[in-house]
């Protein structure tokens, strides 16, 4: 393995890069990621099981510094970003970077910090693309693992960047604040995504990194070499990544423009096939009543997210039934959310609801679909970082009718309008005019002296 000094070369690039260094195009991505996370994190911060999260906080009696988004309340920069990192991901609603989660953990460090700070739309702005480039380059590094692109340890080192950036740290610094965050490294069971502590994906190391920039701040040192290290960051993490993507045309290659918002609360290898039975539905006036079969062309690795159906049904009985247990499991069923989207002509966190789960009808439907793989679309996937998949309708009528997409909607290769994924998130959650006033503000967040115009709004 190539050594070099991962930590050094990207907390000098981190400290130097300015808003003028930022192409136009990487600026607008980066505003569609803000909108994009804000809207997760809305649709989160009312997602039932995430109560208790704010209900705690409140009770930490923090400083004032920074709004927690869809609460009314303000809480400390560090209770804030964590707060905000758990609910842009707990219902899976987040958004990639060419495949590599990045906006659940860069989006919520930016927004506490920068209102915490009182720093500007640009500066913020800043630190907000530093963080994207840093997580979209340590996600690909770390991807051979068994961690995939979605868990803490990248995020240490992504939110320390941006918080430290934020907080105007000097490269020393900066290294310091890196290093202090990724010890101890955070890793997951994944057992723990039965229950609403998933968010905690982001939300550790959100909390992580701003705590560790706040300590190098006030002149408390880290491992300066941390991620590199034999003996450290990432050896103790992953068996295998790869120290030259971490680094590799920093400043050249902007990974930010491959922004690519999540559409749907459920895992993106499920997106494609969504998209594709939801055109057919429109575009051929169908309902699930006209549906025999639901026949699936995916990658090899959506297949991986299939359960056998009465692992289905009992996994289903026992969220419905079980207080403590969330549908989160059910974002990652290749079965699930398809079939409840073809049903409900909509794929929204509404679909997901403990009596959804119970209905004879839906449990019914279920079984009417099967798969078929084709390796050459992991092969797609993994070149072009989306995910494509086919569905065919056999209808009862005897017809078929066939949909490819090839990559799902809201990826960098097929675009949205993120004021519609705004609007799906906060259908129940805010009108209109709010919705318009939040998309305003921020396609003009570069022109703001103060980041607390849009925070105020959150």
């Amino acid at each position: 393995m190539t050594s070099l000094p991962v930590t050094e070369i990207l907390c000098e690039w981190a400290c130097r890069t300015t808003f003028e260094d930022i192409p136009p195009r990487t600026v607008h991505c980066a505003k569609e990621q803000v909108l994009s996370i804000v809207s997760a994190m809305l649709a989160g911060s009312r997602a039932d099981f995430l109560q208790p999260l704010y209900r705690g906080v409140r009770s930490w009696g923090d400083r004032e510094e920074a709004t927690v988004v869809g609460t009314g309340f303000r809480y400390s920069m560090r209770s804030a970003g964590m707060a905000h990192a758990v609910a842009a991901q707990a219902l899976e609603w987040e958004d990639y970077l060419k495949s590599k989660h990045s906006g659940a953990s860069t989006v919520p460090v930016a927004l506490a910090v920068a209102e915490g700070v009182g720093a500007s739309g640009k500066e913020f702005l800043t630190a907000l693309v530093i963080g994207n480039e840093v997580s979209g380059r340590t996600g690909q590094a770390y991807i051979r693992s068994r961690l995939f692109t979605n868990s803490c340890p990248n995020h240490q080192i992504d939110a320390a960047i941006v918080a430290g950036k934020l907080m105007g740290l000097d490269r020393e610094a900066m290294m310091d604040a890196v290093g202090i965050s990724c010890f101890p490294p955070l890793t997951q069971c994944f057992a723990g995504w039965m229950s609403g502590t998933k968010g905690m994906i982001t939300g550790a190391p959100a909390l992580a990194g701003i705590t560790a920039a706040s300590l190098a701040a006030r002149g408390m040192h880290g491992f300066r070499g941390i991620i590199e290290h034999p003996d450290g960051f990432s050896n103790a993490v992953f068996e295998r990544y790869d120290l030259e993507e971490m680094v590799k045309d920093l400043g050249t290659d902007w990974r930010t423009d491959t922004h690519s918002p999540k559409v749907y609360p459920c895992c993106g290898r499920l997106d494609a096939l969504v998209d594709s039975a939801l055109d057919l539905l429109e575009g051929h006036s169908l309902t699930w009543r006209d549906i025999e079969k639901v026949e699936v062309r995916c990658p090899t690795v959506t297949l991986l997210l299939r359960r056998p159906l009465e692992e289905l049904l009992d996994l289903m009985d026992r969220i419905a039934e079980t207080d403590w247990l969330t549908p989160v499991p059910l974002f990652f069923d290749a079965t699930y959310p398809l079939a409840v989207a073809i049903m409900d002509r909509e794929l929204t966190a509404a679909q997901f609801g403990k009596e959804r789960m119970k209905d004879p009808e839906l449990r019914g439907f279920l079984g009417r679909i099967s798969y078929t793989t084709d390796p050459l679309l992991d092969l797609k996937e993994m070149e072009e970082g989306v995910n494509a998949g086919e569905v065919t309708l056999v209808l009862k009528d005897g017809r078929g009718v066939s949909r490819f997409t090839e990559a799902m909607r809201g990826s960098y290769l097929n675009p949205v309008d993120v004021r519609e994924k705004l609007a799906a998130c906060t259908r129940d959650i805010l009108d209109e005019g709010r919705r318009e006033e939040i998309v305003e503000t921020v396609d003009r967040l570069d022109e703001l002296d103060d980041v607390r115009e849009l925070t105020r709004l959150l």
